[in-house]
């Protein structure tokens, strides 16, 4: 009897990994933070352990992956064994034994070789699995239900954009489709996709043409959730308080407060007073992250806080605008216009009308819709831009559309067992099976 396959979105802020049942289609992964901390007394907390700290102050973070790509299997594997075989920590989810199970992997795009080869060797070697696919979370998204996401168009209205993400249609071309993709699942797949994928370390726009990434037309911009939270922690420090060392609240903060500006940045900054934010500081006894000051959590006495104006909408603006943050680089609407001018002019309107949005720096209110509105400015007047975005937690999306791949034929038919893997090596897997070199 084959066992439902392992999934695992391995991002570089979070790990997403769960069970792709076909009889659950509404499961939600397991979320396990991607890094090591250390805190001022030298006691260390490893991924979901973090909630258990005391004190946040002047602690240090290591992360497995630097730059996007992931470089430190010694302290991956860690992580891994701390969510795949700790059934208290994760609602008794336990991975008995590897050897029986099929796995389904995300990795970077434009994974370099070396790594990617060194990522083999642990899975089958180590882990000792029983099969393999892996791709970037791009090359899954042409799979994820169109019952998980909602679609705004650039030409509709900002009166009528609830009315539109509530009753469009879901993205697809024609209804032909190939039947090798799957019992139930052929009208889940979209031939044309371009994906814009902004995680911790950066966003990428990667064009999708049957289900393989358009590696020549992929773009990287270096902005992502790590920039945001340097960019946040430089603003404070020079305006408040100083917080160079202080990641964990920083990064909270961010989460907590910040947003993009729904029109402009200029319109946002004329009511800076009006939207600010009011932050607790932690105190470490009654409060180890802090809050948001409101009608429910009111201020203590001898606290201390912050008030954040233009800082709420002026740190993620550099999405839009790089050079808020001294950057002399294209912003993300600049890299998908160049992205779009590496593909065939015949296809540019479709991919336009077809783009799925995923990562977790779309949870930041409004950047969907504005980034929908800023680039159908730029767009020829008869071409619409479309954008699709998850009803939930834009961070799980990857791991929604590669849970859905699990259940289809083609999964079936192009990973990588075990036995071919010991039989041919791990350049063979590289270059001919996953590898960006054999699309190039």
């Amino acid at each position: 009897m084959d066992q439902s396959p392992l999934v695992i979105d391995n991002g570089s802020y979070t790990v997403k990994f769960g069970f792709a049942n076909v009889d659950d289609s509404v499961a939600t992964p397991h979320v396990a933070k991607n890094c090591l901390v250390k805190d001022k007394y030298g006691v260390s907390y490893l991924s979901n352990q973090v909630k258990n700290i005391k004190d946040i102050s002047s602690a240090t973070i290591r992360r497995p992956h630097e730059l996007g790509q992931l470089v430190s299997w010694e302290l991956e594997s860690h992580i891994w064994d701390h969510a795949l075989y700790n059934p208290e920590e994760f609602n008794g989810f336990d991975v008995v034994d590897t050897a029986e199970r099929d796995l389904v992997l995300s990795e970077a795009c434009m994974a370099i070789p070396e790594l990617s080869k060194h990522s083999d060797q642990v899975i089958f070697e180590e882990y000792d699995f029983n099969s393999m696919y892996r791709t970037c979370v791009a090359g899954y998204m042409p799979f994820v239900s169109s019952e998980n996401y909602r679609i705004i168009s650039g030409k509709e209205t900002e009166d009528n954009v609830d009315n539109v993400t509530n009753n469009s249609k879901p993205i697809t071309t024609d209804d032909d489709r190939d039947e090798k993709i799957g019992p139930g699942l052929n009208n889940e797949y979209r031939d044309y996709q371009l994906v814009i994928d902004s995680g911790f370390d950066c966003t990428y726009i990667v064009p999708v043409i049957k289900g393989v990434p358009v590696y020549k037309a992929v773009k990287k911009l270096d902005i992502g959730g790590r920039f945001l939270n340097g960019l946040l922690k430089e603003t404070l420090s020079f305006r408040h308080y100083n917080m160079m060392d202080e990641s964990i609240l920083v990064n909270e903060i961010k989460e907590k407060c910040l947003f993009i500006s729904p029109t402009s940045y200029f319109d946002s900054f004329k009511k800076k007073d009006e939207k600010g934010v009011v932050y607790a500081l932690p105190d470490f006894q009654t409060s180890v992250m802090g809050y948001v000051v409101d009608s429910k959590h009111r201020l203590a006495e001898n606290a201390q806080s912050i008030t954040l104006k233009d800082e709420l909408f002026s740190i993620p603006e550099t999405f839009f605008h790089p050079e808020i943050a001294q950057l002399l680089k294209p912003g993300i609407v600049e890299t998908i216009l160049e992205s779009l001018s590496m593909l065939p002019e015949l296809i540019r309107p479709l991919m336009v009308s077809n783009i799925v949005c995923t990562g977790g720096n779309f949870n930041l209110p409004h950047f969907g819709t504005r980034l929908c509105s800023e680039l159908q400015r730029q767009l020829p007047t008869d071409w619409t831009c479309r954008l699709a975005l998850s009803r939930g937690d834009s961070s799980l999306f990857g791991w929604e559309a590669m849970q859905t791949f699990a259940q289809t034929d083609i999964y079936k038919q192009f990973r990588v067992t075990r036995e071919e893997y010991l039989e041919h090596g791990t350049d063979w897997c590289t270059k001919n099976r996953f590898g960006y070199q054999t699309w190039i």
